[in-house]
């Protein structure tokens, strides 16, 4: 299979669609490169090559472009100009060109079973939320200038400290047997 391919890239057809072939791998190599690292450039830029060249190939039998030529040019002075005409390709191979090319990266990360992606981190949420309490807490110490942080309910920001003052306010109704006991440790206290 690649003595075929080697003696079929000498021909002059293989060899332009070759250098066609090129210019999308070297930039699916780069991106490559970019998004995953130089092997993953490596990968990318040649399974481009390798899905481009047989598309570009087959184009150009079946739709063939513009031939390159020699054109003769007379100037308005009578001087005779002989100019190379490059190879211009059909609309056809332009776009089997270029969808090769995007087609070929979704290719190599499936024959690599996404080896070559980048791998995120991703966090639990439930980790992210309790490092935004402790974030808020201690913004809060510091903001208060308090000496050790206000305990919080769990999962919450709703502040425990200063709950068992709230039951002298008045409008709060406790049970008898408790607010007698409140008030014996106060008058113990004076």
């Amino acid at each position: 299979m690649l003595a075929g391919l080697l003696k079929r890239l000498g021909s002059k057809t293989s060899v332009e669609a070759a250098k066609s072939a090129v210019p999308g791998a070297v930039v699916n190599a780069v991106l490559g490169t970019l998004s995953g690292g130089p092997v993953a450039g490596l990968a990318y830029g040649a399974g481009d090559f390798l899905m481009n060249y047989p598309v570009v190939a087959g184009a150009r039998k079946f739709f063939p472009g513009t031939p390159g030529g020699k054109a003769t040019i007379v100037t308005k002075e009578g001087n005779v100009i002989n100019k190379q005409l490059d190879y211009a390709p059909s609309r056809v191979e332009g776009g089997l060109n270029l969808a090769a090319s995007l087609a070929s990266m979704p290719v190599v990360d499936y024959v690599t079973q996404g080896a070559l992606l980048p791998t995120a981190q991703i966090e639990p949420p439930n980790i992210s939320q309790e490092r935004q309490v402790i974030q808020q807490n201690s913004q809060r110490q510091a903001i208060n200038n308090l000496m050790q942080p206000q305990t919080v309910a769990p999962g919450t920001q709703f502040q425990t400290q200063g709950i068992e003052q709230t039951l002298y306010y008045p409008g709060i109704t406790l049970p008898t047997e408790v607010l007698a006991q409140l008030q014996q440790q106060q008058q113990r206290m004076v």
